[in-house]
């Protein structure tokens, strides 16, 4: 039987990190993959007494980081790199690698990702019927065959590789006959000696709904009183803001797709976010402002590599604030920003939720909170300052009220 998974669901910035690099011990190894570089030099460097080392990040050769990695873990050090590693991990738990390690992951990964989608007579006709690929009847694994490997430079131009180079590490999926789906390999998550994440909100987590598919056993542990003393002092800090022009537009992200090529929808949103700055945010300095939309609404794509203002940004006289996206967490590098615009109705992707086998409102708006937490305490809440979040989105704000209120 599997060894049951460590969940420390603990609040935004109660030092789940801090006391993870203070309980390392020498006579232990460790694998800890957290979300950004910044937080990997954070562990280097802190950890006193117990070295880390971190797999080469500056080569451009093919499968160089997964050399450094495998040799460090021949040697038995303890490593420290980002959640980009989990495909090249693969192997390196199926030769045994890591079987005396104690893995520990800060911030839930990316555990399912949609990757694309493709029509069904395509995926049947020139992946599965051709040959190419076999998909397990039960849980929709694929697995590339011995000719797609033989032959993939001569179908490289029909057939994906970057599918091909998924299916081979044995962490792609097909849903509904039409929708290819990225998920986290469990042999990660079933390998060393003990598994730790560290997280917040786990219930609105994709990875609590992983865990259960694959019924993998987990453990969360939690404190209450910590959380309702981190929810009143929130409640204290966080000024929760409309902008009433914006109260009945569709901040999905298919309703920011479609309203990105209306200019009526665009230019209501630039409008109101002007209106807002030169009424509300006069006097805020453009750098402690933060907000999220769709990317492509904010920072469209330009030859000379320097983005441009979107549609959202362009005459909005905020497109000069900080931009990131809606499901950014584990970076302190907002920790100054002081007035945040949240331009988003967030949603799990239906896909995703059929394939997880949950596609309940419950754990919809529960998914929904969590990213928002998580992004709203990128910003100096975090440092106990009082900040001004702006929802328009009702639900967004529903959701939030009741949480912060209980």
């Amino acid at each position: 039987m599997n060894k049951e998974i460590k969940i420390i669901d603990y609040p935004c910035g109660s030092g789940k990190t801090t006391r993870m690099i203070e309980n390392f011990k020498e006579d232990r190894k460790y694998l800890v993959i957290l979300p950004l570089l910044s937080e990997v030099d954070r562990v280097i460097e802190a950890s006193k007494g117990i070295k880390f080392f971190q797999p080469h990040a500056n080569d451009n050769e093919e499968g160089t980081k997964t050399s450094s990695l495998e040799s460090q873990l021949l040697l038995g050090n303890n490593i420290a790199t980002t959640h980009k590693m989990y495909e090249r991990l693969v192997p390196i738990v199926k030769a045994g690698l890591l079987d005396d390690y104690d893995i520990i992951i800060d911030e839930v990964p990316d555990v399912v990702k949609s990757v694309t989608s493709k029509s069904r007579t395509s995926i049947q006709e020139f992946y599965a019927d051709a040959g190419y690929m076999d998909v397990d009847v039960g849980t929709g694994l694929v697995r590339p065959t011995q000719k797609w490997r033989q032959n993939q430079e001569q179908v490289s131009d029909t057939l994906s590789p970057k599918i091909l180079k998924q299916a081979e590490t044995g962490c792609l999926y097909l849903q509904d006959g039409e929708m290819f789906i990225w998920a986290l390999p469990q042999c990660i998550l079933t390998a060393g000696t003990s598994v730790t994440v560290l997280t917040y909100k786990a219930e609105g987590s994709v990875l609590l709904a992983y865990l259960r598919k694959f019924g993998l056993p987990f453990e969360v542990s939690n404190d209450n009183q910590l959380e309702e003393g981190f929810r009143a002092k929130a409640a204290k800090l966080i000024t929760i803001a409309d902008i009433g022009a914006l109260s009945k537009t569709n901040f999905s992200y298919t309703g920011q797709v479609k309203g990105m090529s209306s200019p009526s929808y665009s230019t209501k949103v630039a409008r109101s976010l002007k209106n807002l700055k030169e009424r509300k945010l006069v006097d805020v300095d453009i750098n402690n402002v933060l907000i999220t939309c769709k990317k492509g609404a904010w920072l469209k794509a330009s030859n000379d590599n320097q983005p441009k203002p979107g549609v959202f940004a362009k005459n909005s006289r905020l497109k000069d604030a900080n931009w990131i996206a809606n499901t950014t967490r584990g970076t302190n590098d907002f920790i100054h920003c002081s007035h945040l615009i949240y331009l988003y109705d967030q949603n799990i992707h239906p896909v995703i939720a059929r394939w997880l086998g949950d596609s309940s409102r419950a754990f919809n708006d529960a998914y929904a909170l969590t990213e928002l937490i998580q992004w709203v305490w990128r910003s100096r809440v975090r440092k106990e300052e009082p900040i001004t979040l702006y929802l328009p989105s009702a639900r967004m704000r529903r959701l939030f009220e009741e949480w912060l209120y209980d």
